[in-house]
């Protein structure tokens, strides 16, 4: 069976990871407070996030959470193709 390149697959989950937080970021822009809320509710089921969805999110907030994301997916994508090769 054909092994993952373990650095490869890790720096692509990072990527991943920040393409997704950078397009919710977008979506937070874009869309306003009450749509949010549906789509948060739809996506969510069971949850209410009228009382604690904030709008007003600092950039340097943002730019920490890009950077975490991808250290967070990073290290997640290395261990999922580590313990793939391990057991392949």
């Amino acid at each position: 069976m054909t092994q993952i390149n373990v650095k490869k697959f890790s720096l692509a989950s990072g990527i991943t990871g920040v393409i997704i937080y950078i397009g919710c970021f977008l979506l937070m822009s874009i869309l306003g407070k009450s749509t949010l809320i549906k789509l948060a509710n739809t996506l969510f089921h069971g949850m209410d996030f009228s009382n604690i969805l904030r709008m007003d999110i600092p950039i340097i907030e943002t730019a920490i959470g890009i950077i975490l994301s991808f250290i967070f997916w990073g290290i997640t994508g290395y261990i999922l193709a580590f313990v793939y090769n391990k057991i392949s």
